[in-house]
């Protein structure tokens, strides 16, 4: 089964979006992981990890959310880049939900399949 893991990361508590995404992912047809507010980098690779691990092949969409300022999510979503790219380059896909500021410094990175930024219809 296809499945989706997200949460807020870092020391963001702002995951309204995040319960959102994972509602409509649920009405999909995804198997969801919430981790919830202000989860650690390392928790979330963590999480995905032992998800790729158990999927027997299936699909890993990995929702990152981060809502504060743009300065301080470039640099945690750059290194949270970094620490995933195993994962990326094995299959994973990574989204990503934020203010428009925000989404604008993660579009930067590369890494991101698709960014949101609450403007966008259902």
């Amino acid at each position: 089964m296809k499945t989706v893991i997200a949460g807020a990361l870092g020391e963001c508590v702002h995951v309204a979006g995040v319960s959102k995404f994972l509602r409509l992912a649920e009405q999909a047809g995804w198997k969801t992981v919430f981790l919830g507010p202000a989860v650690h980098p390392q928790k979330m690779l963590d999480t995905v990890r032992q998800a790729q691990a158990e999927s027997n092949g299936d699909q890993v969409l990995v929702g990152v959310s981060y809502r504060l300022t743009p300065e301080t999510g470039e640099r945690l979503l750059g290194q949270f880049a970094e620490e995933a790219a195993d994962l990326h380059e094995s299959g994973v896909n990574f989204v990503f939900g934020g203010t428009p500021p925000v989404v604008e410094r993660a579009e930067k990175i590369g890494f991101f399949e698709r960014s949101f930024d609450g403007t966008e219809p259902v």
